[in-house]
């Protein structure tokens, strides 16, 4: 009994330790293919396009070559600006929209905070099981599966497959971790 405890205390340290790994990769994913709400956009100064820079008036230079009449690049392209102004309004609706309870959980120092936990809990329940730490275990398991269903519901908003496929699996991860914690306690009551 004392070694089938020892499996499952092992196994749900590592649907601990695996979660916390998807959940990271998850993370490069999100960043590295931004999602469809928020497209990267690339900031550049309107000096760097060489058919975008200004004219000076009496200059008797133009920049196409010819002597014709200039138009300034702010009237040549207000759609440009426009798309710029949307897309960074986009970017900050998208931000704001991932924030809980006022919090970015994709900040840096929050992430490396719940990878932390996560790995730490995953250490405990694999050394030493006791009940406690099992059912803070469970709790951390549940709390993290929730988060990663709000993570779901808002990556098939956003429209962005793969990031929700990857958050879903790691929610699952999250309620099995659960169930086998739940699994332990009730084997450790019948001792």
């Amino acid at each position: 009994m004392t070694r089938d405890l020892g499996r499952l205390r092992a196994a749900m340290a590592a649907l601990l330790v695996a979660t916390a790994l998807l959940f990271v990769v998850g993370i490069f994913i999100e960043r590295g293919t931004g999602s469809a709400g928020s497209p990267h956009v690339e900031a550049t100064s309107p000096a760097a396009d060489p058919s975008a820079t200004p004219h000076a008036e009496g200059s008797g230079e133009s920049s196409d070559g010819g002597g014709g009449a200039e138009v300034s690049p702010a009237a040549e392209s207000p759609g440009a600006t426009e798309a710029a102004g949307e897309s960074t309004e986009t970017h900050r609706d998208s931000v704001a929209s991932e924030s809980f309870l006022g919090i970015d959980p994709e900040q840096p120092a929050l992430v490396g905070m719940a990878v932390l936990l996560s790995l730490l809990t995953a250490f405990l329940v694999w050394r030493d099981g006791r009940p406690i730490v099992i059912a803070g275990a469970i709790v951390l398991a549940f709390g993290f599966g929730a988060l990663d269903l709000l993570e779901v519901s808002h990556q098939v908003r956003e429209g962005t497959a793969l990031i929700a496929l990857v958050a879903a699996v790691v929610a699952m991860g999250h309620g099995l971790a659960a169930a086998v914690g739940v699994a332990i306690l009730r084997r450790q009551q019948t001792q």
